[in-house]
């Protein structure tokens, strides 16, 4: 007997796909999403939401430029503290949270790696990952010379760390969990300790 699909109408569409998108990423893998089992999950059609975004791979990186927003509001003090020349260790060490996965399951981190593998072969995908990327870079410069501000090379620094974190984010998801984040930490903060 076939199930007849409800079709429900969403509140906020967009945003719920998006949510779902994530959440389905962070419990079943990249691999098991779906246009037609995000629908199922929403209990809407596919063809819903091909409306809003094209095609899987569209549903993809809008999936990761929103999730990018979130930790883009989550920095965002961190940012207005350096604008206000209040930079510290403390600040670019929480800076380094927000920018680690979680744990490993970190849905962003999962999608993010999966997309940066396809990145070479899609130009689209390239530029908005570059654009991202330009975001983080932007930001911590920003913090590194309020809190440092006779560094000659913020900019430099900036690639060193976001570089160390990448690498022990691939880590982190790979099995490392919290304990790996924890220690990344440190390892951060020794870094910049030779700064000082």
């Amino acid at each position: 007997m076939a199930r007849a699909r409800t079709n429900r109408r969403m509140d906020r569409p967009r945003e719920q796909v998006l949510e779902a998108a994530l959440a389905m990423i962070g419990e079943q893998g990249l691999g098991t999403v779906t246009m037609a089992s995000l629908a199922a999950r929403l209990g809407t059609s596919g063809g819903h939401l091909l409306y809003y975004f094209g095609t899987r791979d569209g549903l993809l990186l809008e999936t990761l430029r929103w999730s990018e927003q979130q930790y883009a509001v989550q920095r965002a003090p961190l940012v207005e503290q350096a604008a206000a020349g209040e930079g510290s260790l403390a600040a670019v060490l929480a800076f380094a949270e927000v920018y680690l996965p979680l744990d490993d399951r970190d849905p962003r981190w999962l999608l993010w790696l999966e997309l940066w593998a396809r990145a070479p072969y899609d130009p689209e995908l390239a530029s908005a990952q570059g654009e991202l990327d330009a975001g983080w870079h932007r930001d911590l410069v920003a913090l590194l010379r309020a809190w440092l501000p006779g560094i000659t090379d913020a900019d430099a620094l900036s690639d060193r760390l976001r570089a160390m974190w990448d690498g022990f984010a691939i880590s982190i998801v790979n099995g490392g969990g919290t304990m790996l984040r924890e220690a990344v930490v440190e390892h951060t903060r020794a870094t910049l300790e030779r700064h000082v």
